[in-house]
């Protein structure tokens, strides 16, 4: 189809008729509405090649790849091993020509125990005939040099059976998104070409000698591209997949009527359950959660590939300051927006009753398709870890008044944290208040904005004290930073949620500028970005109030505030929902239908159930005609059982 159509010969296409580069490619993927084994291909491995292959191995693979010849998997997760990637135990020893390693040496890939086995990889168990393999390194002077990733070829390109020395499979059922092969392999000393390891910023020469190219700090970080591309995406695909169940629920809310109006004891016509203020408390906030992930799914992707391009193209100065920003940004928006929408997309089912039970309410699917994002690439609960470490560096370089680094952190996503942190270190008197005065000042995005500001530059500054009092007091580093993980998780939060406020407040700023959206879509797009605010102010109000940053009155605000938002997006809620232009044939539902004739595409759905097939139904003459007919199961008096 991708041929047919011309998609992939696009003139800015860095990759000359590959399609899964083309920007029409998402488009057509999102239109298929259904999960693909070979999504991994283009996800992982093809941006591996491209980032951490050199030129000849790119010019070698990437026809390839392009002609579908080539299908590939990215290997790193093991059976014993998942976010420690350190604790990788697959290995990769080098084997010189003179000892059967092939022409120029090559690399015998070996799973040394059960625990090193891959196990979790997309598209490894039965479709890829080649794996990225992410291995230890280990040179021909025996030194572990850690991991590095080596293309291995798992099945034959003529017939798809098992190369020798591998073994593979479909790990078998899951909750959910079961159309993707998530696979195991196990390697038994396969033997693979020297060229085979990516070399790009690192090499072995024919004597097994190793050597890292001389690159910039931050280009050594360029592995870590690849893996914050794909949270990039994971943050992306949240906002999607939220935007699909709110579609269903607030549009059966608007359907399904229960209750009478006690304001009018006449009528005998019942209210929209959307007219209630704890569904639209349930609902809307996550409506805006799923427009405030599109546009920092947008900016987050855009960026990443912008420091991309230039550590690659050499273009341009990218500093190991901003690619550990951009780090801790996917880290935290990563672990926040996918915990978000997985209990939201639940709690949509919820929120649709009874039928939201069905399966052809399509949230079951949904929901179940979607519950492996908090847990891949990076689990949520470890994360926050990740993202306190970099962001303590600027905790450190405040202190320490290194100014080279902080006007590194300026413009860096963290750069709102360096003037608070700053005043709160410098100052031992400082005390920043909220400035609201009333319930509509409340509502005003400055001053939500400087409350998540504060809210965030307090707890990291109180997590890097907290450590170092616990060392002062003679507990280990490991010790103080295990005493720490729970706090570090608020401040991940915190971050995220200045992040997704600001993301939004600048995407609509900037679609304005573009004349993309007009004043009314502004305003609607605004409320959104308010009641998003004030939600999750609400919601974790003690942060707040824990500092006395706002007082008791300022809490009732915030509150009251809401529910006037709430008020302002109720007749706007099904519109925002129609924006996403979700087609009734990807959302799969009945409830979420576009013409709201719901109760039909129940019953039509009922009618398919294979148990309404026959008449009588299955089991009919083997179990139940003996209870009604043949009556074995009649009263007959009481017998002894001894």
């Amino acid at each position: 189809l991708c041929r047919s159509i011309g998609i992939g010969n696009e003139k800015d296409n860095p990759s000359p008729g590959e399609v899964v580069l083309s920007p029409h490619f998402p488009t057509l993927l999102a239109s298929i509405s259904d999960d693909m084994p070979t999504s991994l291909h283009w996800v992982m491995f093809v941006p591996n090649i491209l980032s951490l292959c050199d030129k000849e191995q790119q010019s070698r693979w990437l026809p390839m790849c392009r002609d579908w010849k080539m299908i590939g998997c990215y290997a790193q997760t093991e059976l014993g091993h998942g976010s420690n990637v350190r604790g990788l135990e697959t290995t990769a020893t080098f084997v010189p020509e003179s000892e059967g390693g092939g022409k120029g040496g090559g690399w015998r890939i070996h799973s040394p125990t059960l625990t090193s086995m891959k196990f979790w990889p997309g598209t490894l168990g039965r479709t890829c005939n080649h794996a990225m393999v992410i291995a230890r390194l280990i040179d021909g002077k025996g030194k572990d040099r850690g991991v590095h990733n080596f293309l291995v070829q798992t099945r034959s390109m003529t017939d798809h059976s098992l190369m020798p020395g591998v073994i593979t499979g479909d790990i078998g059922p899951k909750i959910g998104y079961n159309n993707m092969d998530n696979g195991f392999a196990r390697f038994d000393n396969v033997l693979i070409p020297r060229r085979n390891m990516a070399m790009r910023f690192s090499t072995v020469d024919e004597n097994g000698h190793y050597s890292k190219k001389k690159v910039s700090d931050a280009a050594n970080k360029i592995a870590y591209i690849t893996m914050m591309q794909v949270r990039a995406h994971i943050i992306n695909e949240a906002g999607k997949a939220l935007a699909a169940a709110c579609t269903i629920s607030i549009r059966y809310s608007a359907v399904r009527r229960q209750g009478f109006d006690a304001n009018d004891p006449e009528s005998k016509r019942e209210l929209q359950v959307i007219d209630y203020k704890q569904q639209q408390h349930r609902l809307f906030p996550l409506l805006a959660a799923s427009y405030c992930f599109f546009f920092t799914g947008k900016k987050i992707m855009r960026n990443l590939n912008t420091i991309e391009q230039r550590i690659v193209n050499g273009t341009g100065t990218i500093t190991k300051t901003q690619v550990g920003d951009i780090h801790a940004s996917s880290s935290a928006l990563k672990s926040f927006t996918t915990t978000v929408a997985a209990d939201g997309i639940e709690d949509c089912r919820k929120a649709c009753g009874g039928h939201g039970f069905l399966h052809c309410s399509g949230l079951p699917e949904l929901i179940c398709s979607y519950l492996q994002s908090p847990t891949v690439e990076g689990d949520n609960q470890m994360l926050p870890q990740q993202v306190v470490k970099v962001l303590l560096k600027l905790v450190q370089n405040v202190k320490d008044g290194n100014e080279k680094a902080i006007s590194e952190w300026r413009g860096c996503d963290a750069g709102y944290l360096v003037a608070p942190v700053t005043q709160m270190i410098s100052d031992q008197k400082y005390n920043n208040k909220c400035e609201a005065d009333s319930i509509d000042s409340m509502m005003n995005t400055n001053v939500l904005i400087k409350m998540f500001k504060h809210r965030a530059s307090r707890l990291l500054v109180q997590v890097a004290a907290q450590i170092q009092e616990d060392m002062l007091n003679g507990s280990s580093f490991q010790d103080a930073w295990n005493a720490s993980l729970i706090q570090m998780a608020r401040v991940s939060r915190a971050h995220s949620i200045y992040l997704l406020f600001a993301n939004f407040l600048s995407g609509i700023k900037e679609e304005e500028q573009k004349n993309t959206i007009g004043n009314d879509e502004v305003q609607v797009m605004t409320d959104l970005l308010l009641l998003f605010g004030l939600y999750w102010v609400e919601r974790e109000i003690g942060d707040f109030l824990e500092d006395s940053y706002i007082t008791a009155q300022q809490a009732k605000w915030v509150r009251f505030a809401m529910l006037a938002m709430l008020k302002k997006i109720r007749p706007n809620a099904v519109s925002l929902v129609d924006g996403w232009d979700i087609s009734d044939f990807r959302l799969k539902s009945s409830l979420g239908r576009y013409d709201g004739n719901v109760y039909n595409a129940i019953i039509e759905s009922s009618k398919k159930d294979p148990l309404n097939a026959t008449e009588p139904g299955p089991g009919y003459k083997k179990h139940l005609s003996k209870l009604i007919v043949d009556e074995v199961g009649v009263y007959t008096g009481t017998i002894s059982r001894l």
